[in-house]
């Protein structure tokens, strides 16, 4: 599932110069939006970062992408992806205590900004190297499985997320698109 942000700009705020200029230098317009759409990838994954509580932003850039703007379509996209297979660890999400143990910890491993509870949870480190917080599922043959936090689109999809985006892309798309005029126009 994919979760898309549109913004459109209000092209009547903007001067009677600029806009003759989008029509007249598309390549400079499509400048201008990929700058913003790049600037907006940065913001939205320091944002989504800070919202999570992630100390990692691995698993955030790798489910996030940018479509560029070309002269013949000046529009740019940004997408989150998600699956169940990319869903952020809870070991990336600041969990206590975070060494490998031999023993439980007492009540369970705690992540995230709220320190969440999650019982019966333990850090551990597999055979291949990989550290992550598990949980046994059944007491036959001992299972355990590795415990994951939200989806990057879920937590992308918020509105408080989309409130601070369109915020930023309002203020960043015109300064861009200017920016990027005064260059390519001399």
């Amino acid at each position: 599932m994919a979760q898309l942000i549109t913004v459109r700009t209000d092209y009547n705020a903007l001067s009677r110069k600029l806009q003759a200029s989008v029509k007249r230098y598309p390549r400079a317009a499509a400048a201008g939006i990929n700058r913003a759409a790049d600037r907006a990838y940065t913001f939205s994954v320091r944002a989504l970062q800070a919202d999570i509580g992630t100390s990692s932003q691995k698993t955030i850039r790798k489910n996030l992408s940018v479509w560029h703007a070309t002269a013949d379509k000046p529009e740019a996209k940004l997408i989150a992806f998600s699956s169940k297979q990319d869903r952020i660890p809870i070991f990336e999400m600041r969990p206590r205590p975070r060494a490998v143990t031999k023993r439980r910890p007492q009540g369970g491993v705690r992540y995230g900004p709220n320190q969440t509870l999650i019982p019966g949870s333990f850090v551990a480190r597999m055979p291949s190297g990989h550290v992550g917080v598990f949980k046994r599922i059944s007491q036959a043959r001992n299972p355990i499985v590795e415990l994951k936090g939200p989806s990057v689109a879920l937590v992308f999809a918020h509105r408080k997320i989309q409130a601070k985006l369109s915020a930023f892309l309002q203020e960043t798309v015109p300064r861009e698109i200017e920016r990027a005029f005064r260059f390519m126009t001399g």
